[in-house]
């Protein structure tokens, strides 16, 4: 994940932030709203390391996983669909019709039936 998307969604890396760093405070990255150099002075002072230490625990951090909430946010929907190109098994055809699976012709049993009679 790249730090511009942890900015500008700030707020929904609260948590994911605490969990790696239990001595932050809410208000404080309150203050810090997203400026990654502001977080590593502060994560340096408060966990007593240096600025290049704290540096490369920002690294590590951004090779997390985004939260859910910030990939199911609508200004993320484009990013999420060129994305979903790269799970699409080999030999797979993108443009292939739903109906070539064979399940279209199938109508649902009556409401209380199992089908299964």
């Amino acid at each position: 994940m790249k730090w511009t998307e942890v900015a500008e969604n700030w707020p929904a890396f609260f948590e994911r932030i605490e969990d790696k760093w239990p001595a932050v405070s809410q208000t404080d990255l309150i203050d810090i709203d997203g400026d990654r150099d502001r977080l590593a002075y502060y994560l340096a002072d408060r966990h007593e390391i240096t600025l290049g230490e704290a540096n490369e625990q920002i690294d590590e951090f951004l090779l997390g996983s985004i939260p859910a909430d910030v990939l199911m946010d609508e200004h993320h929907d484009n990013a999420s669909i060129t994305a979903s190109g790269r799970h699409i098994p080999p030999g797979e055809d993108v443009y292939a019709e739903d109906r070539d699976f064979g399940d279209d012709n199938v109508s649902n049993p009556p409401v209380g039936r199992s089908g299964l009679d």
